[in-house]
């Protein structure tokens, strides 16, 4: 009520907006989706140059090898799709297309495919299979801690809608990419070793990736008061 009298629809409709503006505040424009991939990319960059610094495996002559070199190619250009298509998921009007999903899927499974290309080995010893094994999905994991944080940290400050789609791509961005390192990285060439070792721990953090996305990569609204 303004002076004993009831406030007109007008009157209480610019009253409102008076509030909204004062509490606006000058704010900084996101980086392009171009710009904010670009940095991701220098992340990876460091990355895989401790990696390649850090390793004795002779991977540069394995290059010449077809299929290997196939591998890196696919699980890195993956990589670069799937982190384009998480900071594009946070952009709202520029959801992922289904084909743009379609391909990626189609790169991810098809480097699966190559792993299995030969024979598996089947003469394992449990202990030794499983003592090999674990360092490997350790440093999986902590080769995309870096750039899963980084992609989720550039998600989060944009506008993600479907926070479990976001959280799925960041999860596939940084853990594809971490499997191609771990291609370089580890001396291991046997399909199952590749398949259980590396592989899965893949998958498994990409749906935790998903789950935990649901959670805290939605865009939440500010209500109006």
């Amino acid at each position: 009520m303004t002076n004993g009298r009831p406030l007109s629809h007008v009157e209480h409709h610019r009253a409102i907006v008076d509030r909204i503006v004062s509490d606006l505040r000058p704010v900084r424009p996101r980086w392009p989706v171009g710009a904010r991939l670009g940095a991701w990319l220098l992340l990876d960059l460091v990355v895989a140059a401790w990696v390649v610094t850090h390793t004795h495996v002779a991977f540069v002559t394995k290059l010449r090898w077809p299929s290997y070199a196939l591998e890196l190619a696919i699980f890195g250009g993956a990589a670069m799709l799937a982190a384009l298509l998480a900071l594009r998921s946070a952009v709202p009007g520029r959801d992922p297309r289904r084909i743009e999903v379609g391909l990626l899927v189609i790169l991810a499974v098809g480097g699966s495919l190559l792993l299995a290309s030969t024979p598996l080995r089947s003469d394992y010893l449990l202990s030794n299979f499983v003592r090999t094994g674990l360092p490997c999905a350790y440093m999986t994991c902590l080769l995309a801690a870096g750039p899963w944080l980084g992609l989720a940290w550039a998600v989060r400050r944009a506008a993600p809608m479907h926070g479990a789609i976001s959280g799925a791509l960041v999860g596939a961005g940084a853990l594809l990419f971490s499997f191609a390192l771990m291609r370089i990285h580890c001396p291991v060439d046997e399909p199952l070793h590749l398949i259980a070792w590396h592989l899965m721990p893949v998958l498994i953090v990409i749906a935790a990736s998903a789950f935990f996305g649901g959670r805290w990569l939605r865009f939440r609204p500010t209500a109006i008061p």
